[in-house]
């Protein structure tokens, strides 16, 4: 028998769920830099901003949002350690003026190429590429992502290279 097709009964998942998942009390305002109006989702706490590209919602949709904390858990991290900016809803685009406000030691591109927040080095998907005492990552949108195994292996070779796991 293998872990993989374990099913558990409903009754039972809802019982080992006994506080909520997510606070959606705190949602509704996400943290602002007052000097700038930049928003941003999460706490920062370990300076990891991600770039994203979505014009349907504030940051993310509800299936990439799941998935790219699939993929935060994997890497042994969560909200608090991020900051996700929505590049459509921002109009402080230029990586000085992000890198300023979040001070970030990684930064990951999701669906956001390097020259549209003005970084003046051009690198490919998946290549970890330091760059002013910043490491970048730079891959297709999440959505592509999800649904090709190859960007998926690709992308988990990228994590494991920047975060060292």
């Amino acid at each position: 028998m293998s872990l993989k097709n374990v099913k558990l009964p409903e009754i039972l998942i809802a019982n080992l769920y006994t506080a909520p998942l997510v606070c959606l009390q705190n949602t509704a305002e996400a943290p602002t830099s007052t000097t700038t109006g930049l928003k941003f989702l999460g706490s920062n706490q370990k300076q990891i901003t991600i770039l994203v590209n979505v014009s349907d919602a504030t940051y993310l949709t509800d299936k990439s949002f799941a998935f790219l904390t699939g993929v935060l858990n994997a890497c042994k991290l969560n909200m608090a350690d991020v900051a996700i900016i929505n590049m459509n809803q921002s109009t402080n685009n230029h990586y000085l003026d992000l890198n300023s406000i979040t001070r970030p030691k990684i930064k990951l591109l999701f669906g956001v190429s390097p020259q549209e927040i003005g970084l003046p080095i051009h690198f490919p998907y998946f290549q970890v590429q330091p760059y002013n005492n910043v490491v970048y990552l730079c891959a297709p949108d999440l959505n592509s992502i999800e649904e090709d195994k190859s960007l998926k292996t690709q992308l988990w070779a990228g994590l494991k290279s920047v975060f060292q796991l």
